[in-house]
């Protein structure tokens, strides 16, 4: 896993997380279902809850219950993160 304290090397996202954190970047906060509207193509609500799921594991999300959903956020900005990268590299 990748915190935020940069203890472990970041590991680099696949295509579908990077499209799911760019809409995270861009909205800020947002439940599976907004997510699922805002990507280029249509995938599963299941699908995009996995890979949400995936990215709160690795750390790079936050998550709270609203109402019956999760809402998401990023734990970093993408900036943050293009930054972990290169010093990864």
């Amino acid at each position: 896993m990748f915190g935020l304290g940069g203890s472990k090397r970041p590991r680099a996202l696949g295509a579908l997380e990077a499209q799911v954190m760019e809409v995270l970047w861009a909205q800020g906060e947002a439940n599976v279902r907004e997510v699922a509207q805002r990507l280029a193509r249509p995938l599963a609500y299941t699908t995009v809850m996995t890979t949400l799921d995936r990215l709160y594991k690795k750390g790079l999300l936050e998550r709270h219950k609203r109402d019956r959903a999760f809402q998401y956020l990023p734990r970093m900005s993408r900036e943050a993160w293009e930054r972990a990268q290169r010093r990864a590299s």
